[in-house]
C-alpha cells in the first residue's frame, strides 16, 4: 500500500487569530456571552485592529481554550460569574 504524504504544516508554533464572529462560532457561544465575560473581564481580544474604519477584536487560541473553561465551569459545574473569575485567577497563577 503507497504511503499518503501531507503537505500540511505543523501550525503549532503559528498565531492564528479569529474574529469575533468566527470565535463565538467555534467556541460555541453566544456574542451577548462573549461581551458579558468580556465585561466581568474573564477574557480579552489579543488584539483590537480597524477593518473598513471599524475596530474589530481579534481573538487567539489561547482566548479559545480560555472560553472553552469558562463554558465548562459555568453550564457543567454551575459556577457564578464571581467563582468562574476567581477559579481562573488561580489558574492564571499556576500558569506563571
Amino acid at each position: 500500500m503507497a504511503r499518503r504524504s501531507s503537505s500540511k504544516t505543523s501550525t503549532r508554533g503559528e498565531v492564528v487569530l479569529m474574529s469575533r464572529s468566527v470565535f463565538c462560532a467555534i467556541g460555541g457561544i453566544s456574542e451577548r456571552e462573549l461581551a458579558s465575560w468580556e465585561r466581568e473581564d474573564l477574557i480579552a481580544p489579543v488584539r483590537v485592529e480597524r477593518v473598513h474604519g471599524r475596530p474589530e477584536a481579534l481573538y487567539d487560541r489561547e482566548a479559545l481554550r480560555r472560553v472553552r473553561v469558562i463554558r465548562t465551569l459555568a453550564e457543567e459545574l454551575e459556577v457564578n460569574i464571581p467563582g468562574i473569575g476567581v477559579i481562573l485567577h488561580l489558574l492564571d497563577q499556576m500558569e506563571r
